[in-house]
């Protein structure tokens, strides 16, 4: 691997118009929202304006109806009902909910609880949503006695999900890549791209190139591209820390906690992680986050995954990857070895 001094976080399109040859789509059409608390870019080619609208209308509705059910922030979501279930009764869920929950338990279960979005109590105890807080040793241990996955039991013929204890299901891990799934299946074979907050999906086939360009920042400076992709399918995910992170008490407070021991994670680089599906893509960035470079490189190179960490050291970045990333750093960017 190479050691070389890159550019920034959020993950960036870079989409630019291009003609093609007959009736295939030519007009880049664009649309910027805000949702699910964040910035999306929503873009398509079509044949006529008002045909590109059609489509992004669609897309922006699914997108809009994701987090109606997700958003732990509504009182009447699906999510927010399941959090207040009594103890001990089913909570029934909807099929696409059920398919959720089914790639949920699997994740959690493969990286060895590194991903586990029933963490809502330790999220509550350090404010992670609010302007952050140091909990006591003994509030901490609270809260993480009464989080992890163990505390909900999934019955996935009956679609059904049951708190066992007071513990609370977050989205944080992995709404966004539900959504873009959800998207995904929407607009169809339409050459399609969503940029929702840093997590990027594409599909159909872009005209003439084939691709989209998108860019990778350093996590240190998130104006600064450091790393180009071109990728023609599937959804990229980036975890990070710093831009999101808390300042507690003069202590840095990252975001993301790690659901084992309940402490927030210390990496101060990032992870980006491609995948054909946009939920995995999420919840694995945040899995490897939690893990760190050594072992998520490992764990990731095992079992054939895409991934790139973007590493801070002695005042540079180094760029590490399993092979599976490497066909899609495009020929700008140097590939690590």
């Amino acid at each position: 691997m190479k050691s070389i001094t890159l550019l920034a976080l959020a993950t960036t399109v870079v989409a630019a118009t291009a003609g093609a040859a007959g009736n295939a789509p030519s007009l880049l059409v664009t649309r910027d929202v805000y949702l699910m608390g964040t910035r999306a870019t929503i873009s398509t080619y079509a044949e006529t304006r008002a045909e590109g609208l059609a489509t992004l209308e669609s897309a922006l509705t699914s997108l809009e109806d994701t987090e109606a059910e997700l958003s732990t922030w509504r009182p009447t979501s699906a999510v927010s009902l399941l959090n207040r279930q009594p103890l001990g009764e089913p909570w029934f869920a909807s099929l696409r909910l059920c398919r959720m929950f089914t790639d949920v338990w699997e994740w959690q279960r493969s990286t060895g609880g590194a991903f586990d979005p029933t963490i809502g109590r330790l999220l509550d105890a350090w404010d992670i949503h609010g302007i952050g807080r140091i909990p006591s040793a003994a509030a901490r241990a609270s809260a993480l006695a009464s989080s992890g996955i163990g505390h909900f039991s999934f019955d996935a013929p009956r679609c059904t999900v049951t708190r066992t204890a007071d513990a609370t299901f977050d989205v944080g891990a992995l709404g966004k890549g539900e959504a873009l799934d959800r998207v995904s299946i929407t607009v169809g074979d339409d050459p399609w791209m969503v940029n929702l907050g840093g997590q990027v999906s594409v599909g159909g086939r872009r005209p003439e190139t084939g691709v989209w360009t998108v860019t990778i920042a350093d996590p240190r400076h998130r104006d600064r591209a450091v790393v180009e992709l071109q990728i023609a399918s599937g959804s990229l995910a980036t975890s990070a820390g710093s831009e999101r992170d808390l300042i507690v008490e003069g202590t840095r407070v990252g975001h993301i906690l790690d659901p084992r021991t309940g402490l927030p994670v210390t990496f101060d680089g990032s992870v980006t992680v491609w995948h054909e599906r946009g939920l995995a893509a999420d919840a694995l960035s945040t899995a490897l986050f939690v893990m760190g470079p050594d072992q998520g490189l490992q764990w990731s190179e095992a079992r054939g995954l895409a991934v790139l960490y973007l590493i801070p050291e002695q005042g540079g970045l180094r760029v590490a990857s399993t092979r599976a990333f490497r066909p899609l750093l495009s020929q700008k960017t140097t590939a690590p070895e």
